[in-house]
């Protein structure tokens, strides 16, 4: 059985936590618009392992359709109030996952609307150097915002702690209801550092996660994203325990993001032009 990112943070993920109140000292749209864009990267790779397995947490009320073809053999199982329809082809050298919510809006059970397709070729297992995972959005709506362009996942192998890591190469554009358009570029090193020698046990994962984001908004602030101390993520863990993140909005001061010592307490402080602020979530 292959095995996706179980866990997934992303640059402007790792911001949500940060930007999902109107901080009333920052007056640049920048972190929520960068929050809303990668988050919704992020979540296809947990989407797709779910898929695979036949997980329903994100689909919606009781079970999708799963199309499971082999040698051009389909067969059908339940179908879901909303009508998602999970289609697993490994009959060609590209094996392939398709989650399809159809063309209306489909409540699902994270609390987000969804519709279109999201589309998942890899050419091998999630462990196995060299193993390319790509995702693929297509007409694809998050709570209406609409999400193009694709991700890509490459297994590098292990570093110099024997760990494994990944490249995680971002090319989006993402919609808003706002009337913003978000052009999207982000190049991401994601290393398990811990939970890696238990394939089938997730609570014990860890990831330490480095790279930048660029961002050209219409409508709306564009931003550079850094992350200058690795961010780290624990498995069931809602918050980033640890690390630095700085977002640059277009023409504005640096807001530099602190999330701490290692703590699941999802305390942090964020410090722009000289004062510090602690958020506590």
């Amino acid at each position: 059985m292959k095995r996706f990112l179980i866990f997934t943070f992303s640059l402007a993920a790792l911001v949500q936590i940060a930007s999902c109140k109107k901080w009333k000292y920052d007056e640049s749209s920048a972190p929520k618009t960068n929050a809303i864009v990668e988050n919704a990267f992020a979540e296809m790779a947990n989407m797709s392992d779910q898929a695979y397995k036949g997980g329903v947490f994100v689909y919606g009320i009781d079970k999708p359709i799963y199309k499971y073809q082999d040698s051009h053999i389909v067969t059908e199982a339940e179908k879901a109030n909303c009508n998602v329809i999970i289609t697993l082809d490994t009959v060609g050298v590209q094996d392939t996952i398709t989650i399809d919510w159809g063309n209306n809006n489909c409540t699902c059970q994270d609390y987000k609307q969804r519709r279109g397709k999201l589309i998942i070729s890899y050419n091998g297992a999630y462990y196995n150097q060299g193993t390319i995972v790509k995702f693929t959005p297509v007409n694809y709506y998050v709570n209406d915002n609409k999400v193009e362009g694709v991700m890509t996942v490459e297994n590098m192998g292990v570093n110099s702690q024997s760990q494994p890591y990944y490249n995680v190469d971002i090319n989006g554009v993402v919609t808003l209801t706002t009337g913003e358009v978000a052009t999207y570029v982000s190049a991401q090193v994601r290393t398990f550092t811990n939970g890696y020698n238990t394939v089938w046990n997730i609570a014990d994962d860890e990831w330490d996660i480095t790279g930048t984001a660029t961002a050209q908004v219409v409508n709306g602030d564009g931003y550079v994203a850094n992350v200058t101390s690795p961010l780290h993520v624990k498995a069931y863990c809602a918050y980033i325990t640890k690390g630095t993140l700085e977002i640059t909005p277009t023409g504005k001061s640096t807001r530099t993001i602190d999330y701490g010592n290692g703590n699941c307490d999802g305390t942090f402080t964020i410090e722009i032009n000289g004062h510090t602020y602690t958020i506590n979530v």
